[in-house]
């Protein structure tokens, strides 16, 4: 029975403690308790509203419930009477103000004391302020009317943050090995990726390629190299929306053809805008007939390379900065290679009235990686909203031998979409003659909601015979040789979806006054559908047809590809693919496969047979399995081609991040923006779902965190450790371009166990004292004789208790001792 009072009364004072606060104090009746020593309880921390024990406590700050930045030291006073309010008595650091996104006039309404080191809002009408020690977090609520402008997707300046020192390197690590019937053997060692510092608001970067190749047997050959494609360093200028950038950089215009440069830029961040103002990312689209590499470049630097399986793959990884044209390769397992270009689009140049948009560079133009050719160089481009319906935009290119100018409008069409027209005028001097020409563009951007048709971009330009752009003159200067002329271009993207099917299609021509004329277009299908008489469901088909001209030759292919699931996660596969390359060899492939998968590994395995003209009848036996790791994404591929070669293969995309706190491995951030959580003390601790893991340091590191969008990482606590409490679950971060962001969720590591306290004379701690640790977090409240349940605890923790409003006494654990009901005893001394 007295054990049963014991638990029961335990219960009541965790009820107590959890009591929401109300509008007036309570005097507690302690005769409602089975218990015989009614004096020595203590009730103090219950009895007044939104009572707090004065001290010092690590609390989260949210502002209408949107969190800022990391845990502080808060400090919270006794209240001198009945009638002061929590602003008086509670401490909210002044170095804030500038994060609470308050409007000029509000701040000023801001009252400051403790010598300003602390704010008083309730100058501000209708704020309020409340602590909950149960999630350790500092809520203030603000009217609206005070605050800057805010938008669920879009996060005010005030409230980004430039992150933490650190250094960082994202890696892409890609080797195969094969080895041919003939005797000849090929390796192939490639290293890609970005390193790096931050420092302050600073990123400083390095992107860096290397290969190694080598041949032997028949015919024996090795090469390697090894360089920093790029250096140079930047900072996001939140007051202005821009990024500025200095060392080696890309010039990457909506106007002019793009060029690379060692100087200085400053363009507008449309990250920073509200994400309806953002830009476009290209994506690549293409099939696989074996395990292959794609390796996508744009002058010459690898800007993304990756492993795919057989069959169709769709890349969207790639920087929304990125224009101009990008080389593609898709190497397969067999030594053949697919090689085509994209060309990316702006969409019509459009900008919100009264804004401006803009990009400004300056600095000697580059060119085979880190040679430096021409003069000082300078390139802008400017855009300005004139309303809802017009915008006017215009550039310069300035150097010696070189000058362009450009002007054009945007018109808003409504219903009927978005159109902008331009005229570029270009001056070079080449070596023996000057030239000047006349580029025209047209761009029209629509998406028929209701016909659920887009035509993502749709595009014509006319150049002059005696057109230039910059890169054109400096190469025909540096080489002596006259470049491609460029005549006539079209671009066109369609997408049209259907309740069961969508199709899709994309076209591009080339005319030049010198050369050959290029054409390149696809053609897609993509269904899914059942067929009830066999028990099918959700089989999906894909086909695809494209042609590519250039140079006088023609490569053709066509491909279809068919998934059956098969069970929950896997499937087999049946494809058919027809290739008639430049040569007018004619081949075809067949191939069936079997897939399985889940949210962090994905398998395949294929046998495939291939005829064709002048090459004799081929089978194949191929397997690719890929797995996402908290430290890294691995991927292997072997296959087998009897009587001809045999591969194996496989890639490492990760990365490693050093901060002040320790070093974490982690998945590819490809030298963007990462927040490193941190849970002090405890390891193992699984974050988002499980993807990610905190280390023996304490650390995980979640990698491609947006750039000024809130982020969100939350503890798992359904597969946290047994002997660890998470007393923050949730936290958020809005992080400025690059960043490492840093946030620290506050966990309890140790045993959970009744214990009795003792003082030294013999007797009890007051019924309803709080045990907290060296950090001041509650770990336990005291019952009856003693009694207490305590979370968190090590061997040689100190526990503090805390009556009267005051510190009494500490326990250390190690001076357990067994009592005869088999509670431990704590003595408090």
């Amino acid at each position: 029975m007295a054990k049963f009072n014991i638990f029961h009364q335990l219960i009541i004072i965790s009820c107590l403690s959890s009591i929401p606060t109300v509008a007036f104090s309570v005097e507690f009746n302690t005769d409602m308790l089975d218990t015989k020593d009614t004096q020595n309880i203590d009730f103090s921390q219950f009895s007044q509203a939104g009572f707090i024990m004065p001290g010092n406590y690590h609390l989260t700050i949210k502002v209408n419930n949107e969190r800022l930045g990391n845990a502080r030291d808060i400090t919270i006073g006794a209240p001198t009477s009945s009638e002061d309010s929590l602003f008086s008595v509670i401490c909210i650091p002044a170095v804030i103000t500038d994060q609470l996104g308050l409007k000029p006039e509000a701040i000023r309404l801001v009252k400051y004391r403790d010598n300003d080191q602390c704010m008083d809002l309730s100058a501000l009408e209708g704020s309020t302020l409340s602590v909950d020690l149960s999630t350790l977090t500092l809520s203030i609520l603000i009217p609206q009317s005070y605050l800057e402008y805010t938008d669920p997707s879009w996060v005010p300046p005030s409230r980004r943050e430039e992150g933490i020192n650190g250094f960082l390197l994202d890696y892409t690590l890609t080797g195969s090995f094969s080895r041919r019937d003939s005797g000849t053997k090929e390796s192939y060692l490639s290293a890609n990726g970005t390193t790096g510092l931050n420092l302050g608001a600073w990123r400083l970067r390095g992107d860096y390629q290397a290969n190694y190749r080598k041949s032997s047997g028949n015919y024996n050959n090795e090469y390697s190299d090894a360089i920093f494609s790029r250096l140079y360093a930047y900072r996001s200028l939140a007051n202005i929306a821009s990024v500025l950038t200095l060392g080696e950089n890309y010039f990457y215009s909506a106007i002019f053809d793009s060029w690379q440069f060692t100087g200085l830029s400053l363009e507008t961040d449309e990250n920073m805008l509200p994400p309806k103002l953002t830009g476009y990312a290209p994506e690549i689209i293409g099939i696989a007939q074996t395990n292959a590499t794609v390796i996508v470049k744009s002058h010459d630097r690898i800007v993304l390379e990756t492993t795919v399986p057989a069959g169709p793959f769709q890349i969207q990884t790639l920087d929304s900065s990125i224009r101009g044209t990008l080389d593609v390769t898709v190497r397969e397992e067999n030594g053949e290679e697919q090689k085509f270009s994209v060309t990316t689009a702006a969409l019509p140049y459009l900008t919100r009235p009264g804004q401006i948009r803009y990009k400004f560079a300056a600095g000697k133009p580059r060119y085979d990686g880190r040679h430096l050719e021409g003069d000082m160089t300078a390139s802008g481009e400017l855009s300005y909203g004139l309303n809802n319906i017009w915008s006017i935009y215009g550039g310069s290119i300035l150097s010696k031998n070189y000058q362009a100018f450009s002007a054009g409008f945007g018109r808003d069409l409504f219903t009927f979409g978005s159109l902008s027209f331009d005229v570029t005028q270009s001056h070079a001097k080449l070596l023996d003659n000057t030239l000047t020409g006349r580029s025209y563009r047209l761009s029209y951007s629509k998406s028929f909601d209701e016909a659920r048709t887009d035509i993502t971009f749709a595009g014509y330009r006319f150049s002059d015979e005696t057109y230039r752009s910059l890169q054109q003159t400096l190469d025909e200067r540096r080489t002596g040789t006259e470049t491609q002329a460029h005549k006539e271009s079209y671009q066109v993207n369609i997408n049209k979806y259907f309740d069961s099917f969508s199709l899709g299609g994309n076209y591009q021509y080339n005319t030049y006054w010198n050369s050959q004329a290029e054409e390149q277009f696809g053609a897609y299908i993509n269904t899914a559908f059942n067929i009830v008489a066999l028990g099918l469901k959700n089989i999906s088909l894909t086909a695809s047809a494209t042609r590519s001209k250039r140079s006088g030759y023609q490569d053709d292919a066509i491909n279809l590809y068919v998934t059956v699931p098969f069970t929950m996660g896997s499937s087999f596969s049946f494809s058919e693919g027809y290739t008639k390359d430049q040569s007018g060899r004619r081949s075809s492939t067949h191939n069936v496969g079997y897939s399985g998968y889940s949210d962090q590994r994905s398998y395949n395995l294929n046998v495939g047979y291939q005829t064709g003209q002048f090459q004799d009848s081929q089978t194949s036996f191929s397997g690719y399995l890929s797995q996402n790791f908290p430290t890294a994404s691995l991927s292997a591929n072997a296959s087998y081609v009897p009587n001809q070669y045999h591969t194996i293969g496989g890639s490492i995309n990760g990365g490693i991040t050093l901060v002040k706190d320790g070093i974490a491995m982690h998945q590819a951030a490809y030298g963007g923006t990462r927040l490193v959580v941190e849970t002090p003390g405890a390891s193992n601790v699984p974050l988002n779902g499980g993807v990610y893991q905190t280390n023996r340091f304490g650390l995980t590191v979640i990698p491609n965190v947006s750039s000024y969008r809130k982020t969100t990482a939350s503890i798992n606590t359904s597969k946290l450790p047994n002997n660890i409490e998470a007393l923050e679950s949730v936290t958020e971060a809005t992080l400025t371009r690059g960043a490492i962001g840093y946030r620290s969720l506050n966990v309890i590591q140790g045993e959970k166990t009744f214990a009795r306290l003792k003082l030294t004379d013999g007797t009890y701690p007051p019924f309803g004292a709080s045990v907290r640790n060296k950090n001041n977090v509650e770990l336990g409240i005291v019952g009856e004789q003693g009694i207490t349940w305590i979370v968190g605890v090590m061997p040689n923790d100190l526990l503090d208790l805390y009556w009267g409003n005051k510190l009494q006494c500490s326990a250390r654990v190690t001076e357990f001792k067994n009592g005869a009901d088999s509670y431990p005893v704590l003595i408090c001394h």
